[in-house]
């Protein structure tokens, strides 16, 4: 799991003041769901974290790097 990744959509939600229902209801995800791959943002296929980077505001290239980079 990477906690920096992680960190960053944490963060990223706050700055926008998304919850992780927020997040499902945009993403189209069951809660459950979404409380999973936000734990676990590894598990993101990259269309979903390309939708989730543009619901966030975010670069997928900082995304992508922060997922590489341990």
């Amino acid at each position: 799991m990477n906690e920096r990744l992680k960190r960053l959509i944490g963060f990223a939600m706050y700055e926008k003041g998304l919850s992780k229902i927020d997040i499902s209801d945009l993403m189209d995800w069951s809660y459950p769901t979404a409380l999973k791959k936000i734990n676990k943002p590894g598990t993101l296929k990259i269309s979903e974290a390309d939708r989730l980077c543009k619901i966030l505001n975010l670069e997928i290239s900082q995304f992508l790097n922060n997922n590489n980079n341990e």
